[in-house]
């Protein structure tokens, strides 16, 4: 069975369906887990001051949001017996993030979320998900709607 469950989250109540599910089975396992939050860092090109300030306190604002959702699901796994690590990670990619974070943490699973996209726009840009899926060495579980 598995011993340690590397769950990403992004905040959705789709994402909360896989920390709870990942968690069960994490308990039933006698599992760690590690979850993880991916914050994308904003591209933007800006020339005037207020500009970068502006676009630097939304920066500020998305991380505070991503601690404090990943201090919240701390608190639940620890409710539940469960050792948890949690994790902002701040990446470009962010299934390079989630694979990359998994091998160095050791985890032997990847529990995540998938939404349901239209295929047009899956195949056209890909998804999160599929992108682990396809990269990932060690085996991932999804979760769907």
């Amino acid at each position: 069975m598995f011993k340690h469950i590397l769950i990403p989250t992004d905040g959705s109540p789709l994402a909360q369906i896989a920390i709870d599910q990942g968690f069960a089975l994490a308990r039933e396992a006698g599992a760690k887990v590690t979850v993880v939050t991916v914050s994308e860092p904003f591209h933007v090109i800006a020339s005037d001051v207020e500009d970068i300030a502006a676009i630097a306190e939304e920066e500020f604002h998305r991380c505070e949001e991503a601690e404090h959702l990943l201090r919240d699901t701390q608190a639940h796994a620890a409710a539940m017996g469960l050792d948890c690590e949690a994790l902002l990670a701040r990446a470009g990619r962010p299934d390079e993030a989630i694979i990359e974070i998994a091998d160095k943490s050791g985890c032997d699973l990847i529990a995540m979320a998938s939404h349901r996209h239209r295929r047009f726009v899956e195949l056209l840009l890909g998804s999160v998900t599929a992108k682990v899926l396809k990269n990932s060495k060690i085996p991932v579980l999804v979760y769907r709607q």
